[in-house]
């Protein structure tokens, strides 16, 4: 009688303690999806703030008689909105290198920093305006359809202006770290083949004149008329999440439609 005593004891306390593991399991598997759920909520409000950062620079290009209007040539405003630090930057498109106008020597010029060697840089700007123009011959150091044919990419060229910077990606020759230094640099909305110097980013002057350069601020009063690129990025109070959008948006302050967005992208290419 004890012994069984004994045994139904063990048996208890072997059952205790098998709960007490599934318990403790629940509790943990709660925790994590309140965890989940709450950094979710977090990510959710910074995208909204973002939004509304993106909302802002809009009104702020469209605004009339401004006091103190923001500058359109890549600077950084920092405004409140809830409890985050909202980060915006414009840049009038016409500072940026249009791949769609750009000739050899100024896409060969702001391939220079990434590719050191010229006949490499060379060949990849060649590539560039192989992939932009209507024929199917070959440039000097180009690519046509049949180079993407021979390396197996699993497309080929468009034959045709560029529809968005991410397009740069998929020329015959660019890699990660080439794109990386380039996109920020180029447009497929100034319409220009040159650049506005006033709003082009340091690093870009630099690369096509290979002189030091800092940009005057443009703050130029009232409102702005043209095509822009807009950088948001959304930080939270304790700076652990962010969230981040590019927009390209057209204004055209006395048109039915004030203003249009031509691009979206979130998160901001990396």
């Amino acid at each position: 009688m004890i012994r069984q005593r004994g045994m139904a004891l063990v048996i208890v306390l072997w059952v205790v303690a098998l709960l007490g593991v599934i318990a403790t399991g629940h509790i943990r598997n709660a925790h994590t999806a309140t965890l989940l759920a709450s950094r979710q909520v977090e990510h959710a409000q910074l995208r909204a703030s973002a939004n509304a950062g993106l909302q802002r620079a809009i009104i702020e290009l469209l605004a009339q008689g401004n006091a103190d209007p923001w500058p359109v040539d890549g600077s950084e405003q920092s405004i409140a909105i809830r409890d985050h630090e909202v980060t915006v930057a414009i840049r009038n498109a016409t500072g940026l290198l249009d791949l769609n106008n750009a000739s050899q020597r100024l896409l060969s010029a702001v391939l220079e920093p990434a590719m050191p060697e010229q006949a490499a840089r060379e060949a990849l700007a060649d590539a560039i305006l192989d992939w932009r123009d209507k024929d199917d011959l070959v440039r000097l150091n180009g690519a046509e359809a049949a180079a993407y044919s021979e390396d197996q990419l699993g497309w080929t060229l468009r034959n045709g202006p560029f529809a968005t910077v991410d397009e740069l990606r998929y020329v015959n020759g660019m890699t990660d770290a080439v794109f990386a230094q380039m996109a920020p640099l180029v447009t497929v909305y100034s319409g220009r083949s040159g650049i506005d110097i006033e709003y082009a980013p340091t690093r870009l002057v630099q690369a096509l004149t290979g002189q030091e350069f800092v940009a005057p601020r443009q703050t130029r009063r009232g409102a702005r008329s043209g095509t822009f690129h807009i950088t948001i990025r959304a930080t939270s109070a304790t700076a652990a999440s962010t969230a981040t959008l590019e927009a390209v948006v057209q204004i055209a302050p006395s048109a039915d439609k004030p203003f249009t967005i031509l691009h979206w992208q979130e998160p901001v290419r990396t």
